[in-house]
């Protein structure tokens, strides 16, 4: 009997999960083959897209408290306790405390203990990932052996057996598995124009600059002090290029969140903020729920799902949802179930419970907020949107019990299971799973998603000291204007266009993973070998790699690859949410996952031949 070769492209969290999931099943049987698992990443081990080299200044969004590459110590039995350390837990074992706003490692005696409402730089979330692979890696059973290839898997050798690396070298395997999250896209048309407009225009202006992709942020130091930026996206990248911006520089705020200052050190730029809405997003409420606390979904379930699946079948013969009609109103009650709850102080009784006609007008001016985005110009505008932010800032300081908004929005956070169940595996459809895409995803985002409040005061800060501002509205869109060398941010309000000349744009967005737009091209490699092809529903196309149950990849005629799975935020598209860490004390997806697909790995490869054997 061999031993088994199994390639893992990516060294982020979902490998570790993998790994872990291996040892644990070759430590509970006997008979399996000894497996060598081949890691391919060119960065650090289990880090992922968590550098431990990067700006210390960028945080995570998550509660350290709330995140762990651990499974439970027999992962078929929550109760048996942690199997290693949470990210709160490393971070005081290692020594670190909170230093003002910084964390450092320092003696007992200095500044203050890091606690379950910290959230720590997203550095340091990389040393832990990279730490939790050592020791998983450490206490791995001698039969499984994991070797490290600092490389970048550039395509699928000919025959579909073997990955080619950047410096030719080729790893046969049995079992591939796809882990590399986000992909790096070729420029599109509209980058392309941009990127020639500023090669043939920096004559007529020096400081004339593109970015398409904001990381590694440290490449944004090329940006003069003074110069107008025009950073097109407010949603969590944007919060990194401001801290890059004016923290980076040597800026500094001193207060408190509630009346934070920021002294300007003279090298920042101007910042100039605009996207789709124009709309920044909401702070996070301070956690009032506990380390493995939550809402408890009281109407969009999985079986709720299911009961609107079967009427859906039963009327049209077609099971497949529509979002803003059978989910959008079971969403809307737990949010209006949440926000009754914190402004009685108790849980109100859930059967006959139905949204009053206040919870729901609450709710639409929270996820459609015309009051903002209708103005008759940018002066009106930005005047309104400080002041909505000055509010939501203040219902943040509350909690997210003791704030009625904070607690509705928070229950969004608490609906995956029911949200995944609607949409995975081409569950709605297709007009309906663009919607969800497009409009619904960028909204919760917007409301339940946003950053640690702390950031949001120090934009607040940031706008009082004249370095932020906004350059456009609601429509906004970009010009490249030949006359002058600058980009224009163009808005039509009911008053008149108004217009806002920058030298440097940078978009602050992370995209979906598009298969077809790889820069790299191992995805495309990965389609022109049948090993999987793009996920599509219908006639629409969102983007990541189409999977089945089990995380097979699936090949152009829909049939599952032989030999091929993938995992984590490549396959978001026939998946849901899957880009976050396991939480502590919680069942986590990510961790069924990974128990999914190595168990499917295992009795597909040892279903052959000369590996026929009884597994657990």
């Amino acid at each position: 009997m061999r031993n088994l070769s199994i390639v893992i492209i990516g060294a982020g969290p979902r490998a570790l999960n993998v790994i872990e999931r291996l040892c644990w099943k070759i430590k509970e049987n006997p008979h399996l083959p000894a497996i060598t698992v081949h890691l391919v990443d060119p960065g650090v081990a289990g880090a992922g897209a968590h550098p431990p080299d990067q700006s210390r200044l960028l945080l995570t969004n998550t509660l350290a408290s709330q995140v762990t590459s651990f499974s439970s110590i027999n992962p078929e039995d929550p109760r048996s306790g942690p199997s290693g350390p949470s990210f709160t837990e490393w971070a005081r074992a290692q020594g670190y405390r909170r230093m003002g706003m910084s964390y450092e490692k320092a003696g007992p005696d200095e500044g203050d203990p890091i606690g379950d409402l910290d959230y720590l730089p997203r550095a340091m979330l990389g040393e832990y990932l990279a730490f939790s692979f050592r020791r998983i890696v450490e206490q791995a059973p001698a039969r499984l052996k994991v070797v490290e290839h600092r490389q970048l898997a550039m395509e699928i050798a000919k025959g579909g057996k073997a990955v080619v690396l950047e410096n030719g070298s080729q790893l046969a395997f049995d079992g591939l598995i796809v882990a590399t999250g986000h992909c790096e896209t070729m420029p599109g048309i509209e980058d392309q124009k941009r990127l020639d407009f500023v090669n043939t225009q920096r004559d007529k202006n020096p400081r004339l600059a593109y970015f398409p992709c904001v990381y590694p942020t440290g490449q944004l130091a090329t940006i003069d002090p003074g110069t107008t930026v025009a950073l097109q996206g407010l949603g969590l990248t944007a919060y990194d290029v401001i801290t890059e911006l004016t923290l980076g520089r040597g800026g500094r705020f001193t207060g408190t969140a509630a009346d934070l200052r920021y002294h300007p050190c003279g090298q920042e730029p101007k910042i100039r903020l605009f996207s789709r809405q124009s709309l920044p997003y909401n702070a996070r409420g301070i956690n009032q729920k506990g380390v493995d606390g939550g809402h408890v979904a009281r109407f969009l379930t999985k079986q709720a799902v299911e009961v609107a699946r079967h009427k859906r079948r039963n009327e049209t013969g077609d099971s497949r949802l529509d979002f803003e009609q059978d989910i959008m109103p079971l969403l809307r009650k737990d949010m209006a179930f949440g926000y009754r709850s914190a402004k009685l102080g108790m849980e109100p009784d859930v059967d006959g419970f139905q949204p009053t006609d206040e919870e729901n007008a609450i709710i639409d001016r929270i996820l459609f907020p015309r009051h903002l985005l209708e103005k008759p110009d940018l002066a009106s505008f930005r005047r309104d949107i400080i002041a909505h932010m000055r509010e939501d800032l203040k219902e943040a300081l509350k909690g997210n019990l003791s704030s009625p908004l904070k607690a509705a929005t928070d229950t969004i956070r608490d609906l995956r299971a029911g949200l995944s169940a609607a949409i995975e595996f081409g569950g709605l459809l297709p007009h309906s799973h663009a919607y969800l895409v497009e409009q619904f995803i960028a909204m919760t985002n917007r409301v339940t998603f946003g950053p640690p409040l702390i950031r949001n005061a120090e934009l607040l800060a940031l706008i009082d000291a004249g370095i932020i501002d906004w350059a456009g509205g609601p429509g906004a869109k970009v010009e490249l204007d030949e006359t002058h060398g600058c980009f224009t941010i163009s808005t039509p309000f009911s008053k008149g266009l108004t217009r806002t000349k920058a030298d440097v744009l940078i978009i602050a967005r992370v995209s979906g993973h598009r298969p077809m737009q790889d820069k790299r091209g191992f995805s495309r490699s990965l389609i022109a070998h049948d090993l999987a092809r793009p996920f599509r529903n219908g006639d629409y196309q969102p983007y990541g790699l189409d999977v089945n149950r089990s995380l097979r990849l699936l090949r152009q005629n829909g049939t599952p690859s032989p030999n091929a799975w993938a995992i984590g935020y490549v396959t978001e598209g026939a998946r849901f949410h899957t880009h976050a860490l396991p939480r502590p004390g919680r069942p986590s997806t990510q961790l069924q996952d990974a128990k999914i697909l190595v168990d499917d790995l295992l009795e597909t490869l040892l279903s052959e031949p000369e590996h026929s054997i009884q597994t657990t």
